[in-house]
């Protein structure tokens, strides 16, 4: 009675078990189902299938040993072989995912600061994504960035996606009022982003996790370059690129301060004065280096600034001169030192490369030595470069090295001075602050109409993150993408129509007809 009962209901076991059997092959492939339910799914179906062939043992004896059972087994082993050899790739790609980027400047690669801010991460941060179901191909680019973010410090990062329009209430809470917004989070700290490009999401997540915001001033009082100048000559743009990395930048006048700088100083910048300091600035200045402080101080050719004395007790002098360089200038003009070669050094390492340019530089030289700081030339021009030292030849365009009065090249333009202890005092000393003008930190458009990015920016970020003992975090701007074409001549367009029109649709023809030639 038993045996009929499972003779009438075998072909729905045989049914039941075979769908699970799919649904196990399903989970497999899409990943994230947990192991023990794919193994319970497995052997659930194995049961339902012996079941069946229990119940109809004579059926499946006669189907397996029939003729055309014998002739097909072949067949089927192949079948069986291509299924478990898809399902094992399958299984494989979704628990091992490499990427390789063939384009040439690694457009679809993370860039080595993104890398070096994901993977000093201390504490987890999560990114919440508000994208409503009609963001279609924006939440798609966006979800392709973050699995690029979470692989590089899967255990600190986590994201996930919310409709804003079905979570009401938690978009109001985390202030979003449009869609695309992305919001990072690290305990009470929030930054909320609106584009998913990787300047965005690094800033972002960079800011978060910082417990600080590092301060930096500015002198003011003596002609230096404005931090909220956004002329050709003004510094806005490098004020505009460390907010985005969250420092924080503010004037300070040195006849104001009564006694020591602020407390919340993480650096002093003294960015081309034209008039000098009084006596009293130089002092408060030097207090603050003493107190392990951290300087940037970049000086003009021709200006007198009243520095000199304070440079040469850590190490350095400062030359009364205009820098040429006829083999390394800026499209041909010599008074334009273009440097790409570097020194061994935490400031400049990440910058080998790239090029750097000063346009009207001074060079440096080192004094007597001082014990207590090392003093470090961070890059120089080459040997065809010369220190002209007479200003009239250079306002009538007539200047040329004099032997005896001029310094041969190779020239210091820069130093990177560091005292002792565990924290110590460091400046970065440089004979030029045109470098980081704003026309300088945007890309200059060749003749041939090609743009051309200088690294001037990184030197200054990279010079506040040795101050910070941040050497892990130096680094040098993203790249930008460049679109890729090819240019067919009328022949190779010609022949890539005929070839997939034409040729390719007649050998699948042929090869179609030789085979039903042979088997007719």
């Amino acid at each position: 009675m038993m045996r009929e009962r499972l003779v009438q209901w075998a072909d729905y076991f045989a049914a039941a078990g075979l769908a699970l059997w799919v649904a196990a092959g399903v989970l497999l492939i899409r990943g994230g189902a947990p192991t023990q339910l794919l193994i319970g799914l497995l052997v659930a179906g194995v049961l339902l299938i012996g079941i069946f062939v229990y119940a109809k043992f004579a059926l499946v004896k006669a189907v397996v040993t029939s003729r055309s059972a014998r002739y097909g087994s072949n067949s089927l082993f192949v079948s069986v072989l291509f299924i478990f050899i898809v399902g094992i790739l399958a299984f494989l790609s979704g628990r091992y995912v490499y990427r390789y980027d063939t384009t040439a400047n690694q457009s679809f690669t993370l860039s080595s600061m993104t890398t070096q801010v994901m993977q000093g991460l201390n504490q987890p941060i999560n990114a919440i994504l508000f994208f409503t179901p009609q963001s279609g191909a924006q939440q798609r680019d966006a979800e392709e960035r973050m699995k690029l973010y979470k692989s590089l410090n899967p255990d600190k990062f986590n994201y996930k996606f919310v409709d804003p329009d079905a979570e009401n209430q938690m978009a109001f809470d985390y202030n979003v009022q449009v869609d695309g917004t992305i919001v990072f989070e690290r305990g009470n700290r929030r930054e909320n982003v609106f584009q998913a490009d990787e300047q965005s999401l690094t800033n972002a997540i960079f800011k978060v996790s910082q417990d600080t915001q590092p301060t930096v001033y500015f002198t003011t009082g003596h002609g230096e370059r404005g931090i909220d100048d956004t002329g050709d000559s003004g510094f806005s743009s490098l004020k505009d690129g460390l907010a985005n990395l969250n420092y924080k930048l503010q004037l300070l006048d040195l006849k104001t301060v009564t006694e020591t700088l602020p407390a919340d100083i993480t650096a002093l910048v003294i960015a081309g004065p034209v008039a000098p300091f009084d006596p009293k600035e130089v002092q408060k200045v030097q207090d603050y280096i003493a107190n392990n402080g951290h300087a940037i101080i970049l000086l003009d050719p021709g200006m007198q600034t009243g520095l000199d004395a304070l440079l040469a007790s850590y190490g350095v002098t400062v030359r009364n001169d205009l820098v040429y360089d006829p083999r390394f200038g800026l499209f041909g003009r010599a008074q334009i030192p273009v440097i790409n070669t570097f020194a061994t050094h935490a400031v400049t390492q990440k910058l080998n490369g790239q090029s750097l340019v000063f346009p009207g530089a001074r060079s440096l030289t080192t004094a007597a030595a001082v014990i207590s700081y090392t003093v470090t030339p961070l890059f120089a021009t080459s040997d065809a470069s010369w220190g002209e030292t007479d200003f009239d030849s250079i306002k009538s365009q007539t200047a040329k090295y004099d032997a005896g009065k001029d310094t041969q090249g190779p020239l210091t333009l820069g130093y990177a001075i560091e005292g002792q202890g565990a924290n110590p005092a460091r400046l970065v000393v440089i004979g030029n602050s045109a470098a980081l003008v704003n026309a300088n930190l945007r890309p200059v458009t060749t003749s041939t109409g090609q743009q051309v990015q200088f690294s001037n920016g990184g030197l200054f970020l990279n010079s506040l993150r040795w101050f910070t003992g941040q050497e892990n975090l130096i680094s040098i701007p993203n790249k930008s993408a460049t679109p890729s074409q090819v240019t067919l001549t009328g022949d190779q367009s010609n022949f890539v129509f005929i070839s997939s029109v034409f040729l390719l649709p007649a050998l699948i023809l042929l090869i179609g007809a030789v085979v039903w030639w042979r088997r007719r």
